[in-house]
């Protein structure tokens, strides 16, 4: 390879696939978390501690849940090993030939493996222009056909492919896949029960809570790895975009991520805390954890379904800019009815729901299965819909090789 080939490949993705080693990633502290993102220890609600340092977690909980909706936590259970597992099986699938990737494109399930750039956050939020420049592998749950009809009502619900089957090219990837699924999700769970405590529900309010976001839920796990920014794609270049992954809110129940550090320690993903978007560092021994909005539903917008983006670096820090997230999104099953929907300046405004919203006043109830189908309806035309608005700077980029 020549010198100035050498040049080239440093400007662009520099794609790398090489096995993660967690302990050596140059991870941010505790210290580093902002002050309007508070790091929750699931140690200290445990029934082990003090009725005091657990009334304190619980204090600190919804601190998180109603001011930032973003927080971390940690002593969360999920070990390194496990994390490992996860992804280097996926690096490893994301280093064969496109052609060999795309045998595994279950786009219209919403399953399996998205290409680099395939799916715009931008253009699905109406929050900018651009392309996601990441690429993805999605998952949802392993269901028998008997727990698939507990979680239906209809023809709607089918309609929706919330329990579509999974797609995985071999038997250690499936292994991988459904361990780190299961143990995420049994901690989103986990989680949901201290949320409901820390709201102080009463006894009916804690039923419904435990009925509708608890038993039954299920979700979608999903791998996005980030390559390096190419330098002539960078964020402070004039008439650049500044976003890998655009503004948006999550759909869902509740967002766990876990996310590693870049090489060179640039901070891609911000929360919009108050009027401002603050940088969320990955801190190690933590997830990221920020609410979706089912619960911005639920609770009449108390808590917070929070606006999120990742963002691209300046041209100084596009080497070594790579980053990897596992994130699960938890869900209600489909055929939860979701209530009190009240229309006002806190609930059904300004998203991609208000004219389901509209319709559904006078039942004052919407089932999961027509948020999640009304979301992935517009998901699945949008990527057979090419829009040159959002190929602008196409140009910019690369293909894996």
């Amino acid at each position: 390879m020549t010198s100035t080939q050498k040049q080239t490949l440093l400007e662009t993705e520099n794609w790398n696939f090489m096995p993660l080693n967690l302990t050596a990633l140059p991870w941010y502290s505790e210290s580093d978390a902002p002050e309007s993102i508070p790091i929750l220890d699931l140690h200290k609600l445990s029934t082990q501690t003090t009725p005091e340092i657990r009334k304190e977690s619980l204090q600190i909980l919804q601190q998180g849940i109603t001011a930032s909706g973003f927080f971390y936590i940690k002593n969360h259970g999920i070990s390194d090993e496990e994390i490992e597992f996860i992804s280097n099986c996926t690096r490893k699938f994301y280093s064969n030939s496109e052609e060999f990737k795309m045998q595994f494109d279950h786009r219209e399930e919403t399953r399996g493996y998205s290409h680099y750039r395939l799916e715009s956050t931008a253009r699905f939020f109406g929050t900018g222009f651009g392309k996601d420049l990441c690429m993805k592998y999605s998952m949802g749950p392993e269901l028998t056909p008997e727990e698939i009809n507990e979680r239906i009502s209809g023809e709607e619900d089918i309609a929706s492919k919330a329990y579509s089957a999974n797609i995985y090219p071999n038997s250690e990837f499936k292994a991988a896949w459904i361990n780190y699924y299961n143990r995420i999700h049994e901690l989103s769970m986990q989680l949901l029960t201290y949320m409901g405590e820390s709201l102080e529900l009463d006894q009916a309010g804690q039923q419904i809570w435990k009925e509708i976001l608890i038993e039954k839920s299920c979700g979608d796990l999903r791998y996005l790895q980030y390559p390096d920014v190419p330098k002539q794609a960078c964020c402070d270049i004039s008439g650049n975009l500044p976003d890998r992954m655009a503004a948006h809110f999550d759909w869902d129940v509740v967002t766990l991520l876990h996310q590693t550090p870049s090489q060179n320690k640039f901070i891609s993903l911000e929360a919009r805390i108050g009027e401002n978007f603050v940088k969320v560092p990955a801190i190690r021994g933590t997830i990221v954890v920020n609410l979706g909005e089912v619960l911005r539903l639920l609770t009449r917008g108390k808590v917070k379904a929070t606006i999120h983006r990742v963002v691209r670096p300046p041209q100084a820090l596009h080497q070594g800019s790579a980053r990897d997230v596992v994130v699960f999104f938890q869900a209600p099953p489909l055929n939860a009815k979701l209530s009190p929907l009240i229309f006002n300046n806190e609930i059904g405004q300004d998203t991609l729901f208000d004219e389901l919203y509209r319709d559904a006043k006078s039942t004052q109830s919407v089932t999961f299965s027509r948020l999640r189908a009304r979301f992935f309806a517009e998901f699945i035309r949008q990527m057979g819909d090419p829009d040159a608005m959002h190929e602008q700077d196409a140009h910019l980029f690369s293909e894996p090789c």
